[in-house]
């Protein structure tokens, strides 16, 4: 066996074996020297990369991908890793998972942080006012489409079923300023019916995890909940929860959408690009999100369909004003379509 050869076993061998092949070629030489000619030109071929590994990924920074955390940094990570694992074999780039907050998405966009982003359509709809970050694509999910729902959530036992009903009770939400579906859409929905959550529940807190929401409503730690479309069968299909009997919907709307939901319908999540990413880079972006097949594992896991280019967000810049929520000062937009 020559020492290349073993230099290449040992390679693939644990750190113990390797050291104790170094000694012992080191020793084999020393005892051997007066033998041992080494030829003035080595024809040592060198190892090659396997075929799978694309070097030209570590050639340049990472692609910063923000997600907005809307239960737990692990969940987030399952469901969105597959899909940049998928981009960078597409784009020959390495890209970064960077999970957010409801309050650290507006400092990474505004600190150019991040490359791309896609959180809830209210967050997105207040960066695109505050920073003009361009909408790529809206999220597809199978039976549901591109559109997504409030839910009103109650324990089934406590008799809880019309406005009045809510007066005095203890409610949770996910973020009075920019969490769309897991609150805004629910306060716009009792305003409108002349009940004022911040007044007429005896109790209304956040709490970042929708998970948590759901899972406080059915300890009794409050009464009332606000969480998203399709929150609930995600629960159920992770165990999380062994049924559904234990949750009633509060006035659920009677219509062909397939998740029961309180509030009317809103455009999913968009995928946005920053104002300063490299416009060819978000051009190849665009384009390989739109070509994934609705079966394909790099979305599967996270149950979307795929991607369709980002759909009218009109009904989202609505709330924004009437409500006064975070971005409201930034004024109308007339060449946002």
């Amino acid at each position: 066996m020559t020492i290349t050869s073993v230099l290449i076993q040992a390679h693939r061998q644990p750190r113990w074996f390797i050291t104790f092949c170094s000694l012992a070629i080191g020793l084999g030489l020393a005892a051997c020297s007066s033998q041992f000619q080494v030829p003035n030109e080595v024809n040592i071929k060198p190892i090659t990369p396997p075929q799978t590994l694309n070097t030209e990924v570590y050639s340049k920074p990472a692609v910063r991908f923000g997600v907005l955390l809307d239960d737990s940094a692990i969940s987030v990570h399952e469901r969105y890793r597959p899909l940049l694992d998928y981009l960078e074999r597409r784009t020959s780039r390495r890209f970064e998972l960077i999970t957010l907050s409801q309050a650290s998405q507006f400092e990474a966009v505004q600190q150019q942080q991040l490359d791309f982003i896609t959180n809830n359509p209210l967050a997105a709809v207040q960066l695109r006012r505050l920073y003009d970050i361009e909408f790529l694509v809206t999220t597809r999910r199978h039976e549901v489409g591109t559109q997504l729902g409030g839910v009103i959530i109650v324990r089934a036992d406590s008799g809880i079923e019309t406005i009045e009903d809510l007066k005095g009770k203890q409610a949770v939400c996910v973020n009075f300023q920019t969490a769309a579906e897991g609150c805004v859409l629910q306060i716009d929905y009792l305003q409108k019916q002349g009940f004022d959550p911040f007044s007429n529940f005896s109790r209304f807190v956040e709490n970042k995890s929708q998970d948590n929401i759901v899972l406080a409503v059915l300890n009794g730690s409050v009464d009332v909940g606000f969480i998203r479309t399709g929150q609930l069968e995600k629960m159920l299909k992770s165990q999380m929860l062994n049924s559904l009997d234990q949750v009633s919907i509060f006035q659920p709307v009677e219509d062909n959408f397939p998740l029961a939901h309180t509030t009317g319908l809103y455009p999913e999540w968009p995928i946005a690009a920053l104002a300063e990413t490299d416009p060819e880079l978000v051009a190849e972006v665009r384009q390989v999100l739109l070509e994934i097949t609705p079966n394909h594992p790099a979305i599967k896991i996270a149950n979307f369909s795929g991607f369709v280019p980002a759909v009218d967000y009109t009904s989202i810049e609505a709330l924004i004003e009437p409500l006064k929520l975070k971005s409201c000062d930034a004024g109308d937009r007339t060449d946002i379509p």
